[in-house]
């Protein structure tokens, strides 16, 4: 008994330490700005206070293998698992955010070469921010509730841009793009770790520049890009869970003040100079990175800020980007961030996964909903969302899709997590317009067969 009570203190020892390590790169962020260029507000869901977008600080450890950021919020970040959908619906947050967090995204862009101009400028789809040339970012880190969904969202998304090129556009974000899926919350800290094989644990931060910024986490994800907004490519309306702005102050996407959206999806920017952040937001310019030198907070004018930016626009090259199909292809989206040629780093063989213990009850015909999953279930992934309840109006239109006839089987997808998170939300779903009379016992079986088939 003593040796166990011996062990478990020192795992919780072990743990505590992850937190209590000196860092080699602290940046400080003011308080109480979030609220992007000042116009925006929060979402009106009750599970958000203020503070809870609020980064106050990024820290970076080395550790074992390769990297750990901290990021430290105002307010405890809050667990999925104490939280329901609602928008309808009794099921946990935490069936599908399975890595203790929900409410919002961090992107972190590092120029590791502080070459100008030879990374990407623009950040992912949805952030609708450009960063100045001369801070060209040439890896990303994206901490998001849903990483793998997220990637194989990008991916899929890309794939209509560049017909045939799975292998090649799946290594390209590998190689650029980093979605942390090894995360720890504790209080009020979010850390997540980047191996060395992605950002070489040998360079030094002193010589980083970085630009991060937190945004909101949308809770609702499309299955498919090409519904619900005619205008444009999927590349063009894909927020890669990013929750976009509008009027008033809406339920589940933050809201702003005046009669003009704000030109970005940015909450808070990670900047150590009070009153930069808004100036920066509104300027509608490229974002500077944080250097050694300016990663401690100085005054600074809203002037002084435009016209360093434009000096360094204007001292770097125009073509940023390269001329690769990947950062072509999201130029023209207006969205680029393009993708800095680099080893891939080796990767194990993928193994398939097997369906999660979560969709055993949905396989089996007649079987009610299920209300939560354990938040420790397998990771998840692909094209899907929080389960939300489709509103009345929506209500109609997605009888008909769940009563309409087997379409034509499409080409098998990989079987992955994110492809059985997809099967689960569908089934869920069929599950709900069953139960609300939409559909009839005989439609839901259809739909479930079909369901099966790809599984």
């Amino acid at each position: 008994m003593k040796t166990r009570t011996l062990l478990a203190l020192l795992l919780l020892l072990a743990s505590a330490t992850a937190f209590a390590q000196t860092p080699v790169l602290v940046i400080e962020d003011p308080e109480a700005d979030d609220h992007g260029d000042g116009t925006l507000v929060y979402p009106r869901r009750s599970e958000f206070e203020r503070g809870d977008l609020d980064l106050r600080s990024l820290r970076v450890f080395r550790e074992d293998g390769g990297w750990r950021f901290e990021a430290s919020m105002r307010n405890p970040i809050k667990d999925p698992a104490r939280y329901t959908s609602e928008s309808g619906g009794n099921e946990s947050l935490a069936v599908f955010a399975r890595r203790g967090f929900f409410a919002f995204n961090l992107d972190v862009y590092i120029d590791t070469d502080r070459i100008a101009g030879s990374g990407n400028t623009a950040t992912l789809p949805g952030r609708g921010v450009r960063i100045d040339a001369a801070h060209a970012w040439d890896k990303a880190i994206v901490l998001t509730p849903r990483p793998e969904l997220m990637r194989r969202q990008l991916q899929e998304t890309l794939e209509q841009a560049q017909p045939g090129g799975g292998a090649e556009v799946g290594a390209t974000i590998d190689r650029s793009v980093l979605f942390a899926t090894d995360v720890r919350v504790r209080g009020r800290s979010i850390s997540f770790f980047v191996p060395g094989s992605f950002l070489a644990a040998n360079q030094s931060p002193d010589n980083w520049s970085i630009t991060a910024f937190v945004t909101a986490a949308k809770l609702s994800i499309e299955t498919d890009l090409r519904l619900g907004n005619p205008a444009g490519s999927a590349l063009e309306r894909l927020a890669l869970g990013a929750a976009q702005p509008a009027a008033g102050r809406p339920l589940e996407a933050p809201g702003f003040a005046g009669d003009r959206a704000p030109a970005t999806a940015v909450v808070d920017l990670l900047e150590p100079n009070p009153g930069r952040q808004e100036a920066l937001l509104r300027g509608g310019g490229a974002l500077a990175g944080l250097t050694r030198e300016t990663r401690v907070a100085r005054p600074a004018t809203a002037p002084a800020v435009a016209a360093t930016a434009a000096a360094a626009t204007a001292a770097a090259p125009a073509a940023a980007t390269g001329g690769s199909w990947f950062s072509r292809a999201l130029d023209s989206a207006g969205r680029l961030f393009g993708a800095a040629p680099a080893a891939a780093p080796a990767r194990s063989a993928a193994v398939t996964p097997a369906a999660p213990a979560s969709m055993q009850s949905l396989l089996q015909p007649g079987s009610a909903p299920t209300t939560a999953a354990p938040a420790a279930a397998a990771a998840t992934t692909t094209t899907t969302t929080m389960p939300v309840r489709p509103t009345a109006a929506a209500m109609p239109a997605a009888a008909a899709e769940a009563a309409a006839p087997p379409r034509a089987p499409e080409p098998r997808r990989a079987r992955d997590a994110a492809f059985f998170e997809e099967q689960e939300y569908r089934l869920r779903t069929l599950r709900r317009l069953r139960d609300a009379g939409l559909i009839t016992e005989q439609e839901l079986e259809q739909k479930r067969r079909e369901v099966i088939e790809q599984l």
